[in-house]
């Protein structure tokens, strides 16, 4: 059985051979570049550290690190995956450890006085921020913050589908994993609403313009689901015989519980997800993955409702989130993409021994009746011992 055959049977919530393994495929599944540097020393493997995802500073593992991981997925990036920068040509970069790595040719940020690192836009706005110190962009920049009318929206939303020059990219990129490896494609639109009106209005704009201005922000949903149809559209064009999961990101948890009111999600959001899946399920045989993590266990019947195949991921540590529970309940409707270790606690804190009993475990658990994609709770992060990942996915290949 190929790893795409794997896979898809897996999807389908059939045991396959083995359950297929997912090595950083995604961008929630994903490897920090100064974890993946460790990991390349540790191996010692003189590979190229090429970060394609500047804002979450992930790395793309060369073909020696997915083979050394078991993987069976690779992805599918947009031609500007992160920050607005094309990933088709790379230069010589620095990680913030000061190693080299590779960084996107066009990538450009300015260096403030305070230390802090920040993308400018042609008119000068800092659209996103690193502090000093730290390893991630953050959004700093929100078009809609000072929104009024439906006339501000109409001014931001008003843009034009993908390029010729990213919709040959795809086209060209996806042919050549499709007939020149065997490995599972995931591709992302980069699809998002409840996400996306974070970084439009701000946070706090966004959650409280849903109660007092929720007919501006129903108008918002409206425009950016069609502005995302016409994406969806071309991209299927260029990519969709190829791949066969396409990822579609809106985290809707904390730790602890929603982010919002599942009434408010059901009677504003909801329509709008499953108006996208339904698209996307009409132009297409593709499964549909939604990263949405943290607390959702109230939110996963809406989800199989609205079309969702795979949910990643299961972040075991969440309330409500216990794996056992979601299994019984929901393993013949969803597939469930991670939750094979914990990447908040026992990946980077606890011992080889401790990374090996939990990913036993949860094989284990959530493999019986297929519906399982090993992969970690969440992307690894800097400072995760390169032995612990060994060992987990060791763990993943004796086991599958």
């Amino acid at each position: 059985m190929t790893s795409r055959e794997r896979v898809v049977q897996s999807i389908k919530h059939e045991e396959p051979d083995k359950i297929p393994i997912d090595f950083a495929s995604t961008r929630s599944s994903g490897i920090n570049a100064v974890a993946y540097a460790d990991l390349l020393d540790y191996l010692g493997h003189e590979g190229e550290n090429r970060i394609f995802d500047m804002k979450q500073l992930l790395s793309e593992p060369d073909e020696f690190t997915l083979t050394r991981m078991g993987t069976d997925v690779i992805q599918l990036h947009r031609l500007c995956p992160s920050l607005g920068f094309s990933v088709e040509s790379y230069k010589e970069g620095s990680l913030p450890d000061g190693r080299k790595c590779l960084i996107p040719k066009d990538f450009a940020c300015e260096r403030l006085q305070n230390g802090n690192h920040v993308v400018r836009d042609m008119n000068g706005n800092i659209l996103f921020m690193r502090p000093k110190g730290g390893l991630y962009f953050d959004d700093a920049y929100h078009p809609l913050a000072n929104a009024k009318s439906e006339n501000d929206i109409d001014a931001l939303l008003s843009r034009p589908s993908l390029s010729a020059e990213e919709a040959a990219y795809l086209s060209r990129t996806a042919r050549n994993y499709f007939e020149n490896t065997d490995y599972a494609i995931i591709g992302s639109a980069s699809i998002s609403i409840f996400e996306r009106g974070f970084k439009d209005f701000g946070y706090e704009n966004y959650l409280v313009n849903m109660y007092t201005k929720r007919d501006l922000v129903e108008y918002y949903l409206f425009k950016l689901v069609e502005a995302y149809k016409k994406v969806l559209d071309d991209y299927l064009v260029a990519c969709g015989d190829f791949i066969q999961i396409i990822q579609v990101n809106d985290d809707l948890g904390t730790q602890n519980g929603p982010l919002i009111d599942p009434n408010v999600y059901r009677e504003v959001l909801k329509p709008f997800h499953t108006e996208l899946f339904s698209h996307i399920k009409a132009r297409s045989s593709v499964a549909i993955f939604l990263h949405c993590c943290g607390s959702v266990y109230d939110f996963i019947p809406d989800f199989i409702e609205s079309g969702v195949d795979i949910l990643n991921p299961i972040q075991t540590n969440a309330r409500n989130m216990n794996p056992y529970r979601l299994k019984a309940e929901y393993g013949k409707d969803l597939t469930f993409w991670g939750g094979g270790c914990n990447v908040q606690s026992t990946l980077p804190f606890s011992s080889v021994a401790d990374v090996q009993r939990e990913a036993q475990e949860m094989i284990t658990l959530l493999k019986k009746g297929g519906g399982f994609i090993f992969a970690p709770t969440h992307n690894i992060q800097a400072g995760t011992r390169p032995e612990n990942i060994i060992a987990m996915y060791d763990t993943a290949i004796k086991f599958r």
